[in-house]
């Protein structure tokens, strides 16, 4: 029940090269705090289950569970390569890389700004018995970093390789799946960042100077077929 519970996830309703011009960044003044409202508080049932599956997942993880949530700790381009159909790296898709890049620092600056606005502890911060498979984290847990940056990677690049939408949006949410994996997040972290990257994402996307700069990057790297 517990696996079924987090695998829900999966499925929640949706130094690089440079460019000429800077990306448009999200308006910071967004009532984010207000759209994903307060974690559960650790007495409360949902804040037991919260750990409860953390504590599920830390007994019953695999060797290759860990490893995919390690290589994960610093996402990028390279991990949506089967998603993608191809090799997905910095060398071959320079410019992709980059707009990746450029759209994770803008959402880093949200997902920081609300981690201090919550200021959640991290499972292993709040009990002892979860011992993370993954580098552990100095920052506060609420919304998870990484489940926004995974889902709004993916949703960047499914505008460039609509044909692989499906499979990139799975890749993007497994990657918040990974933190509780890895020890390091609560479910309720990685749903409050999937939340989040579907606001995010759209915003980001909308943005005339943003399309401009997609658009140049699918003219350079994904007019023809590899």
């Amino acid at each position: 029940m517990k696996r079924v519970l987090l695998s829900l996830l999966l499925v929640l309703p949706l130094v690089r090269p440079g460019f000429a011009q800077a990306p448009v960044a999200i308006a910071p003044d967004q009532p984010w705090a207000e759209f994903l409202g307060p974690f559960p508080k650790a007495d409360s049932d949902d804040g037991k289950a919260d750990l409860a599956i953390v504590l599920w997942h830390q007994r019953t993880r695999t060797a290759p569970e860990v490893e995919r949530a390690l290589s994960e700790v610093k996402l990028g381009l390279g991990a949506y390569s089967t998603a993608l159909g191809r090799a997905g790296d910095g060398a071959r898709f320079p410019r992709t890389a980059a707009l990746l890049d450029l759209a994770g620092k803008d959402v880093k600056a949200v997902t920081d700004e609300l981690k201090q606005h919550f200021q959640r502890p991290r499972p292993y911060a709040a009990d002892p018995r979860v011992q993370p498979a993954v580098e552990r984290e100095t920052s506060p847990s609420y919304p998870s970093g990484h489940a926004t940056r995974g889902l709004v990677y993916a949703l960047v690049l499914a505008e460039l390789a609509p044909e692989r939408r499906d499979a990139l949006l799975v890749r993007g949410r497994q990657v918040g799946v990974d933190r509780v994996i890895g020890g390091v997040h609560y479910p309720s972290d990685i749903e409050a960042g999937q939340r989040l990257a579907l606001k995010l994402a759209s915003e980001w996307l909308a943005k005339p100077q943003n399309r401009a700069l997609l658009e140049a990057v699918r003219a350079a790297e994904w007019s023809s077929k590899p």
